[in-house]
């Protein structure tokens, strides 16, 4: 549901006809748990994204928060290709997190799309977000939009496809939180804790 989110709601066409994104739902301590069909090379940097925004922000996360980060030294691939991470709370607790990572057409940078294939810096390909927050109580950070939206060529694409990502972890969210009203919070962490041991047996198998 997450993936269907963001390809009706996004504004690239990378993200809504190549499928140039992917999805997925992170434990607590941020291993991968699920992830939608999408770009593969995305859902191997999850992990490292979430623990990253862990690390940085501890204590400091509560509900209604999300996180922005395509920064490739804090496990991002390259500064087009932002994530989106919400942390997922029930009772107070923090039980899970949700991302997406989805290609944006324009980061700004040296050249237009922000691939410059010259490039000897980082700081030629565009924008660079190490893990900010970019909500709050739901609400987006409007200083943080207008930084977005003055460092890209195409501020109306960028912020349509930023929406989407917000969505997709939003559905995320609720739909956890069904499913935590209909067999509690302590049945979900033992279906996570399932998942990482029979997919390590299979995988060893």
């Amino acid at each position: 549901e997450m993936a269907v989110v963001m390809a009706r709601t996004s504004m690239s066409p990378v993200i809504y006809e190549v499928l140039d994104f992917a999805c997925g739902i992170c434990d607590r301590d941020g291993a991968l748990i699920a992830q939608t069909n999408g770009i593969t090379l995305f859902t191997g940097t999850f992990s490292a994204q979430v623990r990253f925004i862990l690390q940085r922000f501890g204590r400091d996360l509560r509900p209604g928060d999300s996180f922005i980060s395509n920064d490739p030294f804090v496990g991002g691939t390259h500064a087009c290709d932002m994530a989106v991470i919400r942390p997922i709370f029930h009772e107070g607790d923090l039980i899970a997190f949700a991302i997406t990572v989805a290609h944006w057409l324009d980061v700004g940078g040296a050249v237009p799309g922000s691939l410059p294939p010259d490039a000897t810096s980082v700081f030629q390909e565009g924008i660079r977000l190490s893990g900010v927050r970019i909500t709050r109580d739901d609400q987006l950070l409007d200083d943080m939009v207008r930084v977005i939206a003055e460092n890209v060529r195409l501020p109306v694409l960028a912020l349509g496809d930023l929406n989407a990502e917000i969505a997709a972890v939003r559905i995320a969210d609720r739909r956890l939180g069904e499913v935590i009203a209909k067999y509690g919070a302590p049945m979900l962490q033992r279906v996570f804790a399932d998942i990482l041991t029979s997919s390590e047996r299979q995988a060893r198998a």
